[in-house]
């Protein structure tokens, strides 16, 4: 934990027991004091205590999320959120710094602790996953919100895909640093899943050696309001999901995001690519849908489309 992350922590601490609800309940007393000791405790063993030495550059993301949580006992009481860790026995080491772990782990529970909706469960799964370089660590933050309209997820994916330089970007730029992957995923209307590979291995080198940016790429159907005036609203959508479901195709789906707009007759395709060759992805996806045809019940339909690139990190 570096020296900021206490102060602000600590600080953080004395000023939600200030403004808490007086009288203040005997457990949530117990808890502020259980969380008080804890960081005076941290700090008679030095700040550095829960680091690593320079020399291991490996470390244990169970251990480190356990560290986290016990951390923020009073964020889950004041929300009256509760957690569920789901986790194998077969996790590999990740590879590298373990505060940068745990900047990134702060960030996502932050994030997922104040969009959740109160009384409900942040769930947290872990696992091994395999991928094309070599072995890494799989972490999904899934938190349950309220019924999520297509503007909610329209601000959902600017607050994370966007270009502030806080919170959640900064994330996105570690893991990018340590060659992981970071994606956003709506598994259920009403919850959001922050997920996120990180190595098992140094690839950091070789990712180094590529420069990646993050792109945005809007794909319109322009005779969208005719469709459904000839179809009507139910089987418009359907093609709109067909269209959303090929263009998953032709990205690395889930990492690259891909979300259909019903409102607006649109998909968009959100996708990390080396400097220089995201033209290629954008010119490979409407090339394909150019000669694709969809069928609503007897019918083909070929849409006509209308694209933008946009650069987003």
């Amino acid at each position: 934990m570096t020296k900021k992350a206490f102060t602000e922590l600590s600080h953080s601490l004395k000023e939600l027991y200030s403004i808490w609800p007086k009288p203040i309940p005997k457990k949530v007393g117990h808890l502020f004091e259980k969380a008080q000791k804890n960081l005076t405790e941290l700090k008679k063993n030095g700040i550095g205590h829960l680091s690593h030495s320079k020399k291991d550059k490996s470390f244990d993301f169970v251990d480190l999320i356990n560290q986290l949580l016990k951390t923020h006992d009073f964020l889950f009481l004041s929300r009256k959120l509760s957690y569920h860790v789901v986790t194998t026995t077969d996790l590999p080491r990740a590879f590298g710094s373990q505060d940068e772990g745990m900047a990134v782990l702060t960030e996502l529970l932050a994030f997922s602790a104040k969009h959740a909706d109160f009384n409900s469960r942040l769930e947290i799964q872990i696992k091994s996953v395999q991928l094309r370089a070599g072995p890494a660590i799989e972490i999904k933050f899934i938190y349950q919100g309220k019924t999520l309209t297509e503007l909610d997820h329209q601000k959902i994916l600017e607050k994370f895909y966007g270009k502030e330089t806080g919170g959640i970007s900064l994330a996105r730029m570690s893991l990018r640093k340590f060659g992981g992957q970071f994606w956003l995923e709506f598994p259920k209307q009403n919850h959001v899943a922050l997920t996120f590979n990180w190595p098992a291995f140094d690839m950091a080198q070789d990712k180094a050696k590529r420069s990646y940016s993050t792109y945005q790429y809007d794909i319109l159907i322009t005779d969208y309001s005719k469709i459904r005036q000839r179809f009507g609203i139910v089987r418009a959508r359907k093609m709109l999901g067909m269209v959303e479901n090929f263009v998953k195709t032709l990205v690395r789906h889930p990492v690259d995001m891909v979300m259909a707009f019903p409102e607006r007759g649109m998909v968009t395709a959100i996708y990390e690519s080396q400097e220089g060759t995201a033209s290629s992805v954008s010119t490979r996806i409407s090339q394909k849908l150019k000669k694709e045809t969809f069928r609503l019940g007897r019918k083909n339909v070929s849409p006509q489309f209308r694209y933008q690139l946009s650069f987003l990190a």
